[in-house]
């Protein structure tokens, strides 16, 4: 379970942590509202945020049912995404790779190569245009799509 403190408490409404449909633990002051979160207890929706008030926050259990509104709140964190390499031994991992563009990990976009091939004696890499061959280690560990996400599969 995570451990949430007061540098977790939000209590200004132009927060970058502040999310409308986001869940939130909310109180009546940082106190209430970090032993709220570190008991685990459930979380509300933040619905509306009314900046001029004295109690900003406004929470729902839905998009429609006002249940009440705080001075101050800790956003419920999210799990960390864990990636691992590819088995490129198995056909859908090859299948989902087929012509996605890669490029090197701070690479702003200068060399992108597009996945062309497989080779899988003795080991398997991925071949990509530009005669890079990569193991399924080094494409999680040094490069990325071309979109950003990271060259593996998130772990179930």
């Amino acid at each position: 379970m995570a451990k949430y403190t007061y540098k977790d408490v939000i209590i200004d409404p132009e927060d970058p942590r502040v999310e409308i449909g986001k869940e939130y633990w909310f109180g009546s002051g940082p106190k209430q509202v970090i032993d709220k979160a570190n008991g685990d207890n459930s979380t509300s929706m933040l619905r509306e945020i009314r900046p001029n008030l004295e109690r900003p926050f406004l929470f729902s259990s839905d998009m429609n049912s006002d249940i009440g509104m705080a001075p101050c709140m800790i956003r419920k964190k999210e799990p960390k995404k864990k990636y691992v390499p590819f088995d490129l031994s198995n056909e859908i991992d090859r299948r989902f790779l087929s012509c996605r563009w890669i490029q090197r990990k701070n690479d702003t976009g200068t060399h992108i190569y597009m996945i062309t091939g497989f080779h899988c004696t003795p080991g398997c890499n991925l071949i990509a245009a530009g005669n890079i061959s990569v193991n399924p280690k080094d494409l999680l560990e040094k490069y990325e799509f071309s979109d950003g996400e990271p060259c593996g599969k998130m772990e179930e």
